[in-house]
C-alpha cells in the first residue's frame, strides 16, 4: 500500500461523476459499471455464481460468519481508494473486493487500516492493495494490480525508448517521488513542477511540457479525460499488487487466491480496469523504458512523499515510496 492520498477537481472529476452516477443507489459498485457498459452476460454470471456459490470460509477463519471484512487503506490514492464524505468507500480496490466476495459467496463489509499486520485478523480479514514488501505476519495472494512510476504523454500507448524522453520538459509533482526519481535519473530532462497531477496534465495537453512521471495507476485515472493521452512506459521495475492475510490463516490464503484467479479470468476484472483505468493494459516487465539509471540517494530540495490532504487541489501524486537504486532497474 504505497500509494498516498489523491484529490480530484477539474478535468478528473469527468470520470469521478460519472462513477457516482453510476454508483448511486447501488448496494455493489460493480454491478452498476456492469449495467452501464452493457455487460447483461456478465452481470448474470456473477448473479449466478453468487446464488450458487455456499460461503467457503467461516468462522474462525473469517471475524464473522457470512462475511468478508475487507481492510481498505484510506490514504491511498485515487483510484485505489476513494473515500466520500459521508464515509462510503469507492475505487479500484472497492470494486475488486466486492469481486473476490462473489467468489466466496460472502458479503462484504469495509473497514479502514493504516497498516495490514495490525488489522488482519482483528478488525478485518484480508486487506486490499498489499504490496510484495509487506511485513512476515502478512502473506500476500492473487496479483489484481501493479505499481509503477510511468511516463504519460500525447500519442498511443507503448513503451517508447530512452531517447524519447532524454532531454525532453517532463511534468512532474513537486516534493513526491516521482519527481525525486526524475531528478537522480540521467534523462538530463527540463522539469516542470506543479503542485497537483491535474495541472500536469493539462499542462501536458497543452504542449507545455512533453510528459507527466507519475504514479502509473493515478495517471491512468486522469488520462481517461483527455482521449489524446496515454502511458507510455515506466521508469522503475513495475511489481504486483495482491490482497494481504494473515500468514497464519492459511484456508483463507488458499480461498482468496482461487477468487482472484476466477475474478482474473473470467472478464470481471478487466471491466474494472476499463472503469478506474480508463483500459490502460497490464503494465509488466517489459512496459519499464530500458538503459534509464538512477543513483541512489536523494537530491536535496526534493522530499520523498508529497504530503497531502483533503483540502488540497487537484491530485496529489504519492508515486512509490521509498524507491532506490536497488529497486530501480
Amino acid at each position: 500500500m504505497r500509494r498516498k492520498k489523491m484529490v480530484v477537481r477539474g478535468g478528473a472529476a469527468v470520470l469521478a461523476v460519472a462513477v457516482a452516477a453510476c454508483l448511486a443507489g447501488c448496494s455493489n459498485p460493480l454491478s452498476a459499471i456492469e449495467a452501464s457498459l452493457s455487460s447483461p452476460s456478465i452481470a448474470e454470471a456473477r448473479g449466478k455464481q453468487m446464488q450458487a456459490a455456499a460461503p467457503a470460509v467461516a468462522t474462525p477463519t473469517i471475524i464473522k460468519n457470512g462475511t468478508l471484512t475487507v481492510g481498505l487503506d484510506t490514504s491511498s490514492s485515487a483510484p485505489m481508494c476513494i473515500t466520500g464524505s459521508d464515509g462510503t468507500f469507492q475505487g479500484y480496490d472497492v470494486d475488486m473486493a466486492y469481486a473476490i466476495a462473489d467468489q466466496l459467496g460472502l458479503t462484504v463489509e469495509f473497514v479502514g487500516v493504516s497498516g495490514a499486520s495490525s488489522a488482519l485478523g482483528q478488525t478485518c480479514d484480508i486487506v486490499m492493495d498489499a504490496s510484495s514488501n509487506a511485513s512476515g505476519s502478512v502473506t500476500v495472494v492473487g496479483a489484481y494490480a501493479e505499481d509503477a512510476v510511468g511516463f504519460f504523454h500525447k500519442g498511443g500507448e507503448g513503451t517508447v525508448d530512452k531517447g524519447s524522453v532524454m532531454g525532453k520538459t517532463i511534468g512532474v509533482q513537486d516534493g513526491s517521488v516521482s519527481q525525486q526519481l526524475l531528478k537522480r535519473s540521467d534523462l538530463e530532462a527540463r522539469q516542470e513542477s506543479f503542485t497537483n497531477l491535474d495541472d500536469a496534465f493539462d499542462a501536458l495537453e497543452q504542449g507545455i511540457v512533453d510528459y507527466v512521471l507519475c504514479d502509473a495507476f493515478s495517471g491512468a485515472y486522469l488520462q481517461a479525460a483527455y482521449p489524446d493521452i496515454s502511458f507510455c512506459g515506466s521508469i522503475d521495475v513495475p511489481s504486483s499488487v495482491g490482497v494481504g492475510v494473515a500468514a497464519a490463516n492459511t484456508e483463507l490464503q488458499n480461498a482468496v487466491q482461487q477468487a482472484v484467479d476466477k475474478v482474473c479470468t473470467n472478464g470481471v476484472s478487466d471491466i474494472i480496469r476499463a472503469k478506474w483505468l480508463g483500459g490502460m493494459g497490464a503494465i509488466s516487465d517489459s512496459s519499464q523504458i530500458s538503459g534509464i539509471s538512477i543513483s541512489a540517494g536523494t537530491v536535496a530540495g526534493s522530499s520523498e512523499t508529497a504530503e497531502t490532504s483533503d483540502g488540497a487541489s487537484g491530485v496529489q501524486d504519492g508515486s512509490t515510496a521509498g524507491a532506490n537504486a536497488a529497486d530501480v532497474g
